[in-house]
Formats: C-alpha cells, sequence, structure tokens
C-alpha cells in the first residue's frame, strides 16, 4: 500500500499506531499462553476494518497464535480505549512473521555458497 496519495499515507499511520500500540497490549497480558511475542508489523485492510498483525513466537507457535487469536477482541477493545480519536477500530488477525527465518535461510545459503566458493 506504499504510495504517495493521502489515503495510503492514513493506511500506514493507523497501521504503526496499532503495531506500537497492540505490542504493548500484547506485553501485558497475564495470559500464561501468550509469552515471547514481539509484533513485528501490520497490514491493514484498504477499506481500515481489518488488520493483519504479524508476530514473531519464541515457544510453540499454534499455541501462541490460538491465545493471541483468541484475545483479539480483548486486544481490540484495549486499542479502542488507548485511541479514542480512532473512528473504528479493526479487527485483528495474527499470523507468525516468517521473513526473519526466510532471510536468515538466505544468510544461510550465501555463507555456504561463499565457503564453497573459498573451498575450490
Amino acid at each position: 500500500m506504499k504510495g504517495h496519495n493521502g489515503a495510503s499515507h492514513r493506511v500506514e499511520r493507523i497501521a504503526s499506531i496499532i503495531r506500537r500500540d497492540v505490542s504493548v497490549i500484547v506485553d501485558g497480558l497475564s495470559d500464561p499462553r501468550i509469552y515471547g511475542v514481539t509484533v513485528v508489523d501490520v497490514e491493514m485492510s484498504r477499506d481500515l476494518k481489518y488488520a493483519t498483525v504479524f508476530v514473531t513466537v519464541e515457544s510453540d507457535e499454534a499455541k501462541v497464535l490460538d491465545a493471541l487469536n483468541g484475545s483479539a477482541g480483548y486486544i481490540r477493545h484495549e486499542l479502542a480505549e488507548t485511541n479514542s480519536e480512532m473512528r473504528g477500530v479493526p479487527r485483528l488477525h495474527f499470523v507468525v512473521d516468517k521473513s526473519q527465518a526466510y532471510y536468515e535461510r538466505i544468510e544461510q545459503v550465501i555463507k555456504g555458497f561463499h565457503t564453497d566458493e573459498n573451498n575450490d
């Protein structure tokens, strides 16, 4: 959604606010299943009604995602309390961000390539 028009700038700004505030809310949750969670990014739908929250997880991804998505209504409510100026608070859906693992794998492949090159 990157671009130079006002609508995409608004979407990016709201995504940034949601990323910041959801991170704080998740850190404060008392659910023992939710720990080691880092909010990495948020992608908004064009109509701002839905937000996909990308997270990294230190433990059992499935268990943590179930707990996060089960708490999405509460997190959304807290988000509304925190941002009373926001016209509407989007529905939240949590997913694991796989990009970090992807970039780490690419780095391993590149390092392996350079090691193989030096052995020839």
